[in-house]
């Protein structure tokens, strides 16, 4: 949602408060400009938005909700409220705590890119983020918690027709496409304290989305910058019911760049990640200063920020970045379900790697040596 330009704030601060239809509040409300909202909302106006903005702060926001509450020429229920502003925790969660006559009628912002803002309504809010709050399990390492959290992802349904990036809509609707699937993961994972980014790639000429989560868990010695898909790992309702069935795809868990990079399947690297794909740093930096496409350096530039590490940090840190094994994947199963299908796990993530991934020189020696024998 964009556009706020086309409102004239100017306009709505002057003597004339007949037939105002648009409300734009930018900042905390002087005694003057509090008495002009005043006016504007005891009068026979039609207001239909409001717009909440820049440095609003929660108690300008609580004072328009109430003002509105007990306005007589205004009916609250026709009203649109857009609260865009990124409060902090503790605001947010008073704000939405808070007593709302309306609260369909409040569009809170989830999510914002450059003033490309998200929005969800307030009971729509309230449930992610108590859905959020469910998932959060303090007993689970670093790494645990995120399979927990990929898990209940990729349990919703891959729909690649499905082309909706709100949240409220995948949540509604238990499905998704790959961009919608990685960016209800990574924000799940941001909101539970983890660095997460989507990643841009190209499947078969279009443009589709991963995940990128830092991680650093000292019981099961993992420190690594890993790429993520629960798309990839996500089995459709109609080829089985049973969760545990479901769950068994992992091969998309915590992959290295080392390791998708050799893809079988025609994904490519794009973006940050084609300037990060190359292993050789000379080149992936000489890549970048030849870069002419200003989005993909406006996005690699954003990872460096995320992550607070320089391009070669940045590229050194992913290309140093280890496989998991699938015993490490398979014990952190069977500590969250008490897996009972560990075996058939371990095997189907051997399987579907060998179809998905090319081998490494070392697996291609060893592969060698056992058929010398």
């Amino acid at each position: 949602m964009n556009g706020l330009e086309s409102i004239n704030y100017d306009e709505l601060l002057g003597s004339n408060y007949y037939a105002v239809q648009h409300l734009l509040i930018n900042g905390p409300l002087s005694l003057k400009t509090i008495e002009c909202y005043k006016n504007i909302i005891f009068s026979p106006n039609a207001i239909r938005q409001i717009y909440f903005i820049g440095n609003c702060d929660i108690d300008t926001v609580e004072l328009i909700k109430n003002l509105l509450t007990i306005s007589e020429y205004i009916d609250d229920d026709t009203v649109e409220k857009y609260v865009l502003v990124n409060f902090s925790e503790e605001d947010l969660s008073k704000l939405l705590n808070s007593t709302f006559e309306n609260p369909s009628t409040w569009q809170m912002i989830y999510y914002n890119n450059d003033e490309n803002y998200r929005i969800i309504d307030v009971p729509r809010y309230r449930s992610l983020r108590a859905y959020i709050q469910k998932l959060h399990d303090p007993s689970l390492s670093p790494a645990e918690q995120l399979l927990k959290v990929y898990d209940e992802v990729k349990m919703f349904d891959f729909d690649d027709s499905f082309t909706s990036d709100q949240i409220s809509d995948i949540m509604t609707e238990k499905k998704g496409d790959a961009e919608g699937l990685n960016f209800l993961f990574c924000y799940i994972a941001n909101k539970l304290g983890y660095q997460a980014s989507l990643v841009p790639v190209e499947v078969d000429g279009k443009k589709s989305y991963i995940s990128m989560i830092e991680i650093k868990d000292p019981e099961y010695q993992i420190d690594g910058l890993y790429l993520f898909d629960p798309s990839m790992d996500s089995l459709p309702k109609d080829k089985s019911e049973i969760n545990d069935v479901r769950r068994m795809n992992y091969n998309f868990f915590m992959t290295p760049i080392s390791l998708l990079e050799r893809n079988n399947f025609g994904e490519k690297f794009t973006g940050p990640l084609a300037l990060l794909g190359i292993e050789d740093l000379n080149i992936s930096e000489e890549k970048k200063e030849t870069c002419r496409d200003n989005g993909t350096l406006k996005e690699t530039s954003q990872l460096e920020n995320i992550y607070n590490l320089s391009f070669s940090d940045l590229h050194e840190r992913m290309w140093s970045t280890k496989q998991v094994p699938v015993e490490m994947i398979v014990l952190m199963c069977e500590k969250l379900y008490t897996e009972p299908h560990s075996d058939i796990l371990r095997d189907n993530y051997v399987i579907r790697k060998e179809e998905l991934f090319g081998r490494d020189t070392t697996e291609e020696l060893d592969s060698y040596l056992k058929e010398a024998v």
